[in-house]
């Protein structure tokens, strides 16, 4: 393995907009509205950086000051209206919730649909079974797609070379990431096969899941609903029998899409 450090892939030739996204994301983590000293903390940032960028996203409305706190911030609302621009073009998800209350119903376990955006799968929607165990799954929530059970679907149900291009994208192809190449690549190859993916521990210890794509008209996927699994051991062999109704499920959620 060379010694050459690897480049952050959170970092790039803006450093304004790398600041932008942190200080959002802090913001949007947070239970309540933080001071500029709380973001400075969180972000590691300058505090003469973050007060510049706070102030320009102030303008934008891309953060706001919370009422009645003194100098203390919160999302603003052109975050929430864009948000929901882009969740209100999704045509699937209100045909989501009846099939995944049925699907809960079922195998008694959350119930997820995820959006593939670029290489990452986002959570777009969310049904908890009842006394389910809380984990770290809401949404909002994006995940690389070769670690989560939605993710693998989904590129598992695209053609080899958009598979392979993938794994030049994320560099898992270079010299130092080859040595799990072939177990992601059997991964792939068993989910296409089979219909279904599952993710064992990969995102979160004690957590795993089973998920099946949501295709087009083309065949095209487009979305994977999935079922998660807490505190207890999921294995390939139980995995198999939740597939047939994760399976059923994103079938029944595949022919509303055109």
């Amino acid at each position: 393995m060379s010694g050459t450090a690897r480049p952050d892939p959170t970092k790039t030739a803006a450093p304004a907009i790398d600041g932008a996204v942190e200080i959002l994301e802090v913001l949007s983590a947070s239970p309540w509205p933080l001071q500029l000293s709380d973001i400075c903390e969180k972000t590691g940032l300058a505090q003469a950086t973050v007060h510049r960028i706070l102030n320009s996203m102030l303008s934008h409305r891309m953060v706001a000051l919370a009422p009645g706190r003194r100098k203390t911030y919160v999302p603003g609302s052109r975050l929430f209206q864009l948000a929901s621009a882009v969740f209100a073009r999704q045509p699937f998800v209100p045909h989501f919730y009846p099939i995944a209350e049925i699907l809960k119903n079922e195998i008694q376990r959350s119930i997820f649909l995820s959006l593939p955006i670029g290489n990452q799968v986002v959570i777009l929607a969310r049904l908890d079974a009842p006394a389910s165990t809380a984990f770290n799954a809401y949404v909002g929530r994006t995940m690389p797609m070769h670690l989560s059970a939605s993710g693998k679907a989904i590129l598992a149900a695209r053609p080899l070379e958009d598979q392979l291009t993938y794994l030049r994208d994320e560099g898992l192809a270079a010299p130092d990431m080859a040595a799990g190449l072939p177990a992601l690549a059997q991964d792939l190859q068993r989910s296409a096969r089979l219909g279904y993916a599952v993710s064992l521990n990969e995102i979160q210890l004690d957590v795993g899941c089973v998920a099946a794509p949501v295709v087009n008209g083309r065949g095209e996927p487009v979305a994977a609903i999935s079922a998660c699994f807490t505190g207890e051991a999921l294995s390939l062999q139980s995995a198999r029998v939740y597939s047939k109704n994760v399976v059923q499920a994103a079938r029944q959620l595949s022919s509303h899409i055109l």
